[in-house]
């Protein structure tokens, strides 16, 4: 897959600029609200842009927590990081190429054995589905040790391929219950991706998909949930600020900027 240099000029440079002034082609910022249009659908208590997971070094796209029922505690957590690169979804090794090969190999037996798991182990079917055609399965009870030996080097060579990328540092900050990685459709594909990651696919017309749910992160306290919503009401008084025309230096003086007209609907 190719990679662009945003820092060169050319040919192609020149045809993406005329592309994204016709519409279409999405710029970042539509990929970025994209990404919050998603966090925002699963209905957060309260969400921020551009918040650091613990330290500004890692930094997400978009966060959002969850209030306990009395409104005293932060019960979940979430955060969304967007890329629009597919090198950059990886640890930067040198045999990734070769590794995402034996992955995708890998997919293809998994798929074979799972359809042997149905015939063989029925029991694993899930009651509660209305149709047979969109039945889920509970593979992870399969007691087919062919298939229990490839799913475990199938998390090995994730890891591997992940180990030490800034997707693996995210999540072991230990503040985020719920992380999802979001990209343009078809960057990257769901058997790709870092193990407990969401994955969603961001449309040209700013739609979304949710490709594969986030898992629950083991590990995260209720000090780490409390980290992240105060950098969460951080962000948001930054934006709120900027958003309202109000500006604070670093020395604390206010100043003040004229607010753009509301277009008008008609």
């Amino acid at each position: 897959m190719s990679v662009y240099n945003y820092n060169e000029f050319d040919l192609f440079d020149f045809a993406v600029s005329q592309a994204r002034r016709s519409g279409r082609v999405p710029t970042h910022q539509d990929y970025a609200q994209s990404a919050l249009g998603f966090l925002c659908s699963l209905a957060p208590d309260a969400v921020g842009v551009r918040v650091p997971a613990r330290i500004r070094k890692y930094q997400v796209t978009a966060a959002g927590f969850w209030r306990g029922s009395h409104g005293k505690s932060i019960d979940k957590t979430a955060v969304v990081m967007l890329y629009e690169r597919f090198d950059n979804c990886f640890a930067d090794c040198a045999d990734r190429d070769a590794r995402l090969a034996v992955i995708h190999s890998l997919l293809e037996q998994k798929e074979r054995l799972e359809s042997v798991i149905r015939v063989q182990e029925p029991h694993l079917a899930s009651s509660d589905d209305l149709f047979d055609d969109f039945r889920s399965w509970d593979y992870a009870s399969s007691t087919n040790a062919e298939y229990r030996k490839l799913c475990r080097k199938l998390d090995s060579l994730r890891m591997a391929l992940h180990q030490g990328s800034r997707l693996e540092n995210i999540r072991r900050t230990g503040v985020a219950d719920y992380c999802y990685l979001a990209v343009p459709e078809g960057l990257v594909e769901p058997g790709e991706i870092a193990m407990g990651w969401g994955l969603v696919y961001l449309k040209s017309d700013r739609s979304f998909t949710l490709v594969r749910e986030a898992d629950p992160q083991d590990g995260v306290t209720p000090a780490a949930r409390q980290i992240l919503a105060q950098n969460i009401a951080v962000a948001a008084a930054d934006m709120v600020t900027f958003a309202s025309g109000v500006d604070r230096s670093a020395r604390g003086r206010i100043t003040y900027r004229r607010l753009p007209r509301r277009r008008s609907k008609f």
